[in-house]
């Protein structure tokens, strides 16, 4: 009985430890990671928005506080201008890990403007690559019927036949499907979930890392099929130009303002010192077709060759990461901020 209860205690101590270091290792996560929650949308200018007016800290490889205006985007507390353009794109344009001044939107903006206004507002939306935002073109021209131009982010065109005609499926645009009118018809579950995560960041975490690392192990294995030589000859021989040509046409048919394609592709550092860029060589064809329908293609790729060959500077990873990996750093944002404004001046 004595040993039972020996036993028993161990367990007990064991328990309030764990408990302890969850608590510990939470709290921590305020300062480290505690990312914005989300608001699901479905017709709309992105696939949903951020908790308005509310903030987010993200230290997994830069380190940022994201400040989220009281539309729901990733933005500074700035009067919007009148005179704007807008900049959609997945995590690289929200700048995941990046201070918000140093993204390529705010670079862009207070290149081109000095009157403490926003000029260049940033939609971006983890997940919302190139053709998710094309799908929501006519919900960034509903929302924002007044913009110059649309900026749109990608770091990758490999997209085949069947992606391009894709991404011309409009989700649609509902005025009414504000971040407010979400907000107030989500049910109670929903709304104290929120609340729980707000307080939970350290599941989020975990939840982070789980994903993260199932989705590396997809993208390792899927690698080679996306840059096949073989694959993407087949498509060039086939409609692919076509295609493309179809969805160039498509946007310029929805829009006269100034559409820009925003291209960085990936990179890998070689054994022999040399840095690679990951491409399916795509490259030309986007700069033909994009020219001939009136859509400017701005291609990150010399930029990048040209600033390690010279600088030894690697547009991806972080000081905490494996450098040429990741998200784009701060160097990159600079980069592409000062490439967009050569096209809009």
């Amino acid at each position: 009985m004595q040993k039972f209860s020996r036993y028993i205690k161990s367990i007990g101590g064991w328990f309030v430890a764990a408990v302890i270091a969850a608590i510990i290792c939470n709290t921590l996560c305020f300062a480290f990671y505690d990312p914005c929650q989300e608001l699901v949308r479905e017709h709309g200018a992105t696939t949903g928005y951020l908790l308005p007016d509310s903030h987010g800290v993200y230290g997994l490889e830069g380190y940022c506080i994201a400040n989220i205006d009281s539309y729901g985007y990733v933005n500074r507390d700035m009067e919007r201008s009148d005179d704007y353009y807008i900049v959609a794109g997945a995590s690289h344009t929200e700048g995941l890990f990046i201070p918000e001044r140093l993204r390529y939107s705010d670079r862009l903006n207070d290149m081109l403007y000095d009157d403490g206004k926003l000029h260049i507002i940033n939609i971006g939306k983890s997940g919302n690559y190139l053709s998710v935002v094309l799908q929501h073109l006519d919900g960034i021209l509903g929302e924002f019927p007044d913009a110059k131009g649309i900026i749109i982010e990608t770091d990758s065109l490999a997209y085949d036949t069947k992606a391009l005609y894709d991404s011309m499926i409009q989700a649609g645009y509902d005025p009414n499907e504000t971040a407010g009118s979400i907000l107030s018809s989500m049910s109670l579950r929903s709304r104290l979930s929120i609340k729980a995560k707000q307080y939970l960041p350290l599941l989020r975490l975990l939840h982070k890392q789980y994903y993260t690392y199932r989705d590396s192990k997809k993208s390792e294995e899927a690698e080679s099929d996306i840059l096949d030589p073989d694959f993407w000859r087949s498509e060039y021989e086939g409609d692919f130009e076509t295609a493309l040509d179809d969805l160039m046409h498509f946007i310029r048919s929805k829009t006269d303002k100034q559409v820009i394609i925003l291209y960085h592709p990936a990179v890998r550092l070689m054994d022999d010192g040399s840095m690679r860029i990951l491409t399916n060589n795509a490259e030309s064809y986007y700069k033909k077709v994009c020219a001939a329908n009136g859509i400017d293609f701005v291609d990150m790729t010399d930029t990048f060759l040209r600033a390690y060959n010279e600088e030894h500077i690697i547009p991806y990873g972080f000081s905490n990461t494996t450098p040429g990996d990741g998200h784009v750093n701060a160097a990159a944002h600079e980069m592409m901020a000062e490439e967009l404004k050569k096209v809009i001046r």
